[in-house]
Parts: C-alpha cells; sequence; structure tokens
C-alpha cells in the first residue's frame, strides 16, 4: 500500500511508515493511528457558539443538561488538534501520554473523559454530522456525566472532548448556563 493513500495502525508499529512519528508509550499500543495524508479541509478556526448550540441543543432534545466550554479542555483539544495536523493522522494516541494524564498534567481533576476525534470538515456543521452519524461518537456527545467541553481545530483535524470533575461541587449550576449564546457572549470558565 502505498502510504500516501493512508493506512490504519497501532500506535507503536508505526514509527517507521509516518516521518518524524514520535515513539509513544506501551499503554497506548491498543490506540489506533489512521494516517491521512489525503485530508481536504484546511480549516483552523470555527465557531464556538455554534458548535456550542449544536452540542447543547442535541443535549437538551434528549433531556440532559447543557454543558460549558472548559479552558483545560480547551487547551487539551487545542494540543491534540495540532498533534493529529502536524502528523496528519486521526487518533487518540499522542506522545505526551494518554488523554486522562494529559488532562491531569493541566491540573484538572477528573473523574469521566471523553474524546470525539475526526477529519475532512471545513465547519462545525460537518464534524458535528458526522459525530451525530457515529454511534461512538454521538455516544460521548449524549454522556448524561459530563459537564464541561473543549473544542478544537486545525488544519481541519478536530477534536472535542469532554469532562466530569471528580468533585461533583465544581459545575456550572445551571440556572447560570447560556446554553446558546450568541458569538460575542461565549463563557469560557476555569
Amino acid at each position: 500500500m502505498d502510504p500516501r493513500d493512508g493506512f490504519t495502525a497501532p500506535a507503536n508499529a508505526i514509527d517507521s511508515r509516518i516521518p518524524g512519528w514520535p515513539h509513544v508509550s506501551e499503554n497506548q499500543a491498543d490506540f489506533e493511528v489512521i494516517y491521512f495524508p489525503q485530508n481536504r479541509a484546511d480549516t483552523s478556526r470555527y465557531d464556538m457558539a455554534e458548535m456550542l448550540c449544536k452540542v447543547n441543543g442535541l443535549r437538551m432534545s434528549r433531556g440532559l443538561h447543557p454543558v460549558v466550554y472548559h479552558s483545560d479542555l480547551a487547551k487539551l483539544a487545542q494540543g491534540h488538534a495540532q498533534f493529529q495536523s502536524r502528523y496528519r493522522v486521526i487518533t487518540h494516541a499522542d506522545k505526551s501520554g494518554h488523554i486522562g494524564d494529559r488532562l491531569t498534567a493541566l491540573g484538572f481533576q477528573w473523574d469521566i473523559l471523553l474524546e470525539n476525534i475526526g477529519a475532512g470538515a471545513n465547519d462545525v456543521s460537518g464534524i458535528f454530522n458526522a459525530w451525530v452519524r457515529s454511534q461512538d461518537h454521538l455516544n460521548n456527545l449524549l454522556s448524561a456525566d459530563v459537564r464541561f467541553m473543549g473544542v478544537d481545530v486545525s488544519n481541519g483535524f478536530w477534536v472535542q472532548d469532554f469532562a466530569a470533575p471528580r468533585d461533583k461541587n465544581y459545575a456550572v449550576p445551571l440556572n447560570e448556563i447560556d446554553a446558546c449564546p450568541s458569538a460575542d457572549r461565549v463563557v469560557i470558565y476555569s
């Protein structure tokens, strides 16, 4: 197979197949890496309000509470989107450790952590619709336990992280959440 066509392999078995691929830890050996060099999407910006409205609209239509952006999850998503873009891969693996290790290193004490990844969409609607059509991604979007979200995109490689804090009291009161704010009223909590 020509590597320019893409391939899927375990994270610890592709060192020689992707130029510059970093060594990943043994605990990431079960992560698949999809090499996606043909990604035609190139967006590195997204409308935060639109994403929040879509996520919360879906969640609230199913009787779930809305989520809010959190600065640590935004940093987590940004770092991983840039990692995926650099190596042109779709994976949960990362040279900085397991997703939970990366979030803990940012200081966020989490109980539940979920991640949606993807590539090839140039806008919020495109990636959101792809995630909704995938049962595993949809399950993440509809997790009843999560309270916070972070999203980023780098050259068409998307990451969406959700978390529930270890401290159940660390949450924005529902009556203070604007589930679908205008672009100039998006709040990022810390």
